[in-house]
């Protein structure tokens, strides 16, 4: 069996099923479709034929065998290189692998614990802020203020500037970054490169917002060029200096381009999916009261009298907040969907998938599937803390994937859940919060990562009223 003679939506010349798509909820309609066609299905968007691939063995095998079997798409590569995002994010081969060191080596677990006292005080302006909106009983766009917050630790930690966007307006930067990543959503998935003739109200947005981003980024080099040309025998001290360092290193191949690329996809990649995550999280805890309070209760025990995380060690001993994470992250996971291409001809479930062509994971799907976890679509927590030999059946981790798997595991992933739980336990040691917004379910809103649409709340003083 061909791509072409697999099964799936039925498309219109030229178009496909692009009429049967909205952008922002494209997940929705692939998992939609998965349920009815199967773990292997292919859809025609333009002229452009894609597979959408749900079997997670599959899956596995393609995060495995990246970067040397899977890749990025040539479209996202282009279209980041034209909005000169092209870092590690979406770069591949060598470039890839040499971006990555420095990006690791700026994240590793002796720069969070080193750097865990300025988590500690953005932390605490983030309590002020949400205590201001409690005294003065106002709604909160909760998405908004978490994107400052992480807006504030990305650049503390990766470039030594202390934004303070939750106390004042902030730099330009914190104002443009979330143009950004809904116009390379769109034009990530668009079947034709319409911007290259024709620019949209919010590709001109984009435009301006790039401008800004990079003048801002401008002069966090020349300060930290600066820096490191007064005291050129000290270690780099951030991610920013580390990149300058290998610039200066004529051996490394590190561009000037490339400092922007990558300082750009660490505060876009660090605002929005760790703000969704915690985000998500929070809303149910609003669902969810009775759990709501037993982690409270573990919170208590844990760092009474204190008003949040002081220790770094303390945001690894909180059990079953970890558990109520990672049962938000797998029925909420801010990156649903994953697209890649083989580098070869390849096969999927015994069709044939030629070189280049965009394959689609559902990531999502597989880890809601009752083949995978009991209960799938239910929301337990208890799942992740009970033993082995009493845990209910199902339960394979290795389809849990909120940030990614194989080679290019999320290099972040130790600052996000370290963020993550250093809020929440704040939030249950001193809040307790309501929804602000209309009644019935939040919507999930896909633009690059996906967001909890229009969740406003209110947040009380704990045990007030």
């Amino acid at each position: 069996m061909q791509l072409r003679d697999l099964p799936g939506p039925r498309g219109l010349p030229l178009i496909g099923v692009l009429h049967r798509v909205r952008f922002d909820r494209l997940h929705l309609r692939l998992e939609e479709w998965a349920a009815h066609y199967g773990p292997l299905f292919q859809i025609r968007m333009g002229p452009h034929r894609i597979a959408v691939v749900s079997d997670s063995a599959s899956i596995q095998r393609i995060l495995v065998q990246r970067p040397q079997g899977f890749r990025r798409t040539r479209r996202l590569e282009s279209v980041a290189d034209e909005m000169k995002l092209r870092g590690v994010f979406a770069a591949e081969g060598d470039d890839w692998r040499r971006q990555r060191r420095i990006v690791v080596a700026a994240l590793n677990r002796q720069k969070l614990a080193d750097f865990f006292p300025k988590l500690a005080l953005i932390t605490g302006r983030l309590q002020r802020r949400w205590e201001g909106a409690a005294e003065r009983d106002e709604p909160v766009d909760l998405c908004r203020d978490l994107m400052r917050f992480t807006v504030d630790v990305t650049m503390q930690l990766a470039f030594g500037v202390d934004a303070n966007t939750l106390e004042t307006p902030g730099p330009v930067i914190q104002r443009h970054l979330d143009k950004v990543f809904p116009v390379l959503h769109r034009r990530t998935n668009a079947p034709f490169t319409y911007w290259r003739w024709f620019r949209l109200p919010s590709d001109r947005a984009l435009d301006r917002a790039l401008e800004a981003i990079e003048r801002e980024v401008g002069g966090m080099v020349r300060a930290a060029r600066e820096r490191m040309a007064a005291d050129p025998d000290r270690e780099p001290a951030d991610f920013l200096e580390a990149i300058l360092a290998a610039v200066a290193d004529e051996e490394s191949g590190f561009s000037d381009a490339e400092i922007f690329a990558n300082a750009g996809t660490l505060l876009l990649a660090g605002e929005d999916t760790t703000a969704n995550s915690i985000a998500w999280t929070m809303h149910y805890f609003m669902q969810y009261p009775d759990l709501f309070e037993r982690a409270r209760a573990e919170a208590d025990a844990l760092l009474a009298p204190a008003a949040a995380i002081e220790d770094p060690e303390q945001a690894n001993a909180l059990p079953f907040l970890d558990a109520f994470c990672n049962e938000s992250m797998r029925l909420k996971p801010v990156a649903p969907i994953h697209v890649v291409e083989p580098v070869a001809d390849t096969e999927i479930l015994g069709c044939p998938v030629p070189r280049g062509t965009p394959i689609i994971m559902l990531l999502r799907h597989a880890a809601t599937r009752e083949e995978h976890f009991a209960g799938g679509d239910r929301f337990d927590p208890e799942r992740w803390l009970a033993p082995p030999e009493s845990r209910p059946s199902p339960h394979d981790r290795r389809v849990f994937l909120p940030f990614g798997g194989g080679p290019r595991l999320c290099p972040g992933r130790a600052l996000a859940l370290l963020e993550i739980r250093t809020v929440l336990a704040m939030l249950l040691r001193n809040f307790d919060l309501e929804p602000a917004g209309p009644a019935g379910e939040i919507e999930e809103h896909l633009a690059f990562t996906m967001l909890p649409a229009g969740l406003m709340v209110r947040f009380r003083r704990r045990g007030a009223g």
